[in-house]
């Protein structure tokens, strides 16, 4: 995982998918004496099941750091977590999001934004990754 800089097993379709393409670029790109860039994955995992849906983006290693309204009782819960790790956030899953959302929790998982503070990331919640 260039992301990581280390080797990592990610068992996922979008990892397969992806990786696959990847290769077929690199041999089209080797066998006309060209190169391609280098591979670079963003861990990813969803789940759909019934009127739940979340997306995890990046690493699940560090410190947790929750969101959002967890209240199984809530008619629309939105909640997730961050993973901080050398002050830095490198993972983020959501449940409920909106697209827009989760591209927010990916581009912040990719990017890896410095966290000063977890109390207030964990006020803020999704709003420190809309302004990234």
């Amino acid at each position: 995982m260039k992301l990581y800089n280390d080797m990592r097993r990610v068992e996922h379709v979008d990892h397969a998918r992806k990786s696959a393409e990847q290769a077929v670029k690199a041999i089209k790109a080797a066998e006309e004496g060209n190169s391609i860039p280098e591979y670079d994955y963003l861990p990813y995992f969803y789940s759909r099941a019934f009127n739940l849906s979340w997306q995890f983006y990046g690493d699940n290693v560090g410190e947790t750091v929750l969101f959002g309204d967890n209240d199984p009782t809530s008619a629309k819960p939105k909640f997730g977590s961050f993973w901080i790790k050398d002050g830095k956030l490198i993972g983020a899953f959501l449940e409920g999001g909106s697209p827009d959302e989760n591209k927010a929790i990916a581009k912040a998982a990719r990017e890896q934004p410095v966290v000063e503070s977890v109390e207030v990331l964990a006020k803020e919640g999704l709003s420190f990754v809309s302004n990234i």
